[in-house]
């Protein structure tokens, strides 16, 4: 088994991964900071996310706002999940529209995956997603599973990453077990982003 990890370990190294790993947690890092940050301004100089809520819940039907996001994770994380869940907030029972949020998600990375297996078919469109995503599919190519799970986590296009792995005939199994990091990622956003509005 040591000898197993060290071959991993190894191949990691040589492939760049804790480089990268190291890149994108100073990248979450900064990130997360400027969100919250943003968030305790957001409430102190305005009438607050409730507020706000409260108006528009009013005009947007929550089906409408589940479609929009469902869209959203499909094609390519258009908006950031973390405004949904702090939609999520306004209701009564938050935790379970967190729930059901991150289970739309997890199905929209389902359906870009399926949306890649088809794409293969038509040269020009596979062509052209290929050169615009090269360097997330060199990542999905060299790592696999690991990205994936750090898409999943951390604010990576996690529908791209699905469609990548549609687009390369990934292990459909192992995807929709390591897409169930997905919904450790809305939780846990849920409760930090809860504490600061």
């Amino acid at each position: 088994m040591w000898t197993t990890l060290k071959r991993y370990h190894f191949f990691y190294h040589r492939k760049g991964f804790y480089k990268f790993l190291k890149k994108i947690s100073i990248k979450f890092g900064m990130f997360m900071g400027i969100v919250l940050v943003g968030l305790v301004l957001f409430e102190q100089l305005t009438p607050g996310i409730a507020f706000y809520f409260e108006k528009y819940s009013k005009i947007f039907s929550e089906e409408l706002v589940f479609s929009v996001f469902f869209v959203s994770e499909t094609i390519l994380g258009l908006v950031p999940p973390d405004l949904f869940i702090l939609w999520a907030k306004g209701f009564s029972s938050p935790y379970f529209v967190v729930f059901f949020l991150a289970l739309i998600s997890y199905s929209a990375g389902l359906v870009a995956y399926f949306l890649g297996t088809r794409l293969v078919n038509f040269n020009r469109i596979e062509h052209y997603i290929n050169v615009k995503f090269e360097e997330q599919f060199k990542m999905l190519r060299s790592w696999g599973g690991l990205i994936i799970i750090i898409a999943a986590l951390l604010p990576l296009p996690y529908s791209t990453m699905c469609l990548g792995a549609g687009m390369l005939n990934y292990n459909l199994r192992s995807l929709l077990l390591l897409g169930t990091f997905r919904f450790a990622r809305f939780f846990v956003y849920a409760m930090v982003l809860f504490q600061v509005v």
